[in-house]
């Protein structure tokens, strides 16, 4: 081999190495070309090393070195946020799939086995899954070990189709959900073969619509309810404003949609946990337009997370945010953005918005007229939040006490 054969080949691999490590850097110098400064990235892992060992250090190991980011709040929290769960999965299975499940007196419901399933791996795991977004790849590996949501959902997905048949062949039974709207807007394969992409539903985009209610519904209202019993337990005073202005309003009467919506107190209590707790402390949107916020260039196209907490918790736009007072919303000038947005804003705000509300209102009706809850010593005055999940997961136990009124 001749010294030019030689200096090419030289040239060539270091050609190649030059190229591997500008993809390597260039990869994660997303905000340093939006000129925001932050840690250095190391080429081809960014900071996903050191967010790891941050993660590692406040986190119990867990099967093959992962850690645990246990949601499954029942065991961890106390019989009544476990109450909680079982009566928002009950709702989800009843307005987004006409199914009626009784979560407290049986767990081995099929469909609730697997939605259980699916959900506390999806807790468990969220992190790992977010690696696997980016190396699919590595998907069927820790599929083999059932060690995903995707896997496990798979189960519940095959239930949903099963009831979606049973929907189908019973169709003069029509029942008015969330399941039923979907089969409306439903294509058939011929349709889907001749449609323009944005007309119809396939079979796949109906179940993962439904997965998604499921996902998105099931402890977010749970933990809305366990966080307003915990304020209201350290507010006593503002838990009795509550319970009289809910006897004032409907008395002994069963809680209805039209009874339930028109309490104004009730309505500034949820807004306020929500403030004060929201479930979701980020929210992912994308940017229409390039546009320019204090010397930082957005482009485009580009993903935001939005800090929902932050804006809560922000004292310019609500003063003693540290304090819960029901009452700031009162105020009209307070905005609708403002009230709702720990449901997220703009046309991709959540669905479930209305029946988040309303189903967190009939059962704060229910056990407030109930039960007066209260400080107990092992009551927590702060709490801290883990920082692996965007939901808002307590690093410590909240408990309260209960008496009956």
């Amino acid at each position: 081999m001749e010294i030019t054969d030689w200096i090419v080949a030289i040239g060539m691999v270091l050609v190649i190495l030059v190229l591997l490590y500008m993809y390597g850097t260039w990869t994660f110098s997303y905000f340093s070309n939006l000129d925001i400064t932050g840690p250095k990235p190391v080429p081809f892992f960014g900071n996903a090393l050191e967010i790891w060992r941050k993660l590692a250090a406040e986190s119990k190991p867990f099967t093959l070195g992962l850690f645990e980011v246990s949601r499954d709040w029942q065991r961890q929290y106390g019989k009544i946020f476990g109450v909680f769960v079982a009566y928002t999965i009950d709702v989800i299975a009843g307005t987004a799939f006409g199914m009626e499940t009784d979560f407290l007196k049986n767990e081995n419901d099929a469909f609730l086995q697997a939605a259980m399933n699916m959900l506390r791996k999806a807790s468990t795991f969220g992190f790992l899954e977010g690696f696997l977004m980016i190396f699919p790849f590595l998907l069927p590996v820790f599929s083999f070990f059932g060690g995903t949501s995707v896997s496990a959902g798979k189960d519940l997905a095959q239930i949903i189709e099963n009831h979606l048949e049973d929907r189908r062949k019973n169709g003069a039974n029509v029942k008015v959900d969330f399941l039923q709207l979907m089969l409306d807007a439903e294509a058939s394969k011929a349709e889907v073969a001749a449609r323009p992409q944005d007309k119809h539903m396939t079979k796949v985009e109906i179940i993962a619509q439904g997965i998604t209610i499921l996902l998105a519904g099931y402890d977010t209202t749970a933990a809305t309810l366990q966080y307003m019993v915990y304020l209201l337990a350290l507010n006593p005073d503002k838990q009795e404003k509550l319970y009289k202005e809910i006897i004032a309003a409907i008395g002994d009467a069963p809680p209805t949609y039209e009874n339930v919506m028109g309490i104004k107190y009730l309505d500034n209590t949820l807004r306020e946990t929500l403030r004060c707790f929201p479930p979701a402390v980020l929210v992912a949107r994308q940017a229409a337009e390039t546009r320019t916020i204090k010397g930082v260039v957005i482009p485009a196209g580009r993903g935001i997370a939005v800090n929902i907490y932050g804006v809560m918790q922000d004292e310019d736009i609500f003063p003693e945010h540290h304090k819960f007072i029901p009452e700031r919303f009162d105020d009209e000038n307070i905005s609708t953005l403002l009230r709702e947005l720990a449901f997220g804003a703009g046309p991709r705000q959540c669905i479930g918005m209305r029946l988040a509300l309303y189903e967190a209102k009939m059962a704060a009706v229910t056990i407030i007229r109930r039960f007066k809850f209260i400080k107990v010593p092992e009551t927590i005055e702060t709490i801290s939040f883990k920082k692996s999940s965007v939901l808002s997961s307590p690093i410590k136990p909240i408990l309260v006490g209960a008496e009956l009124r």
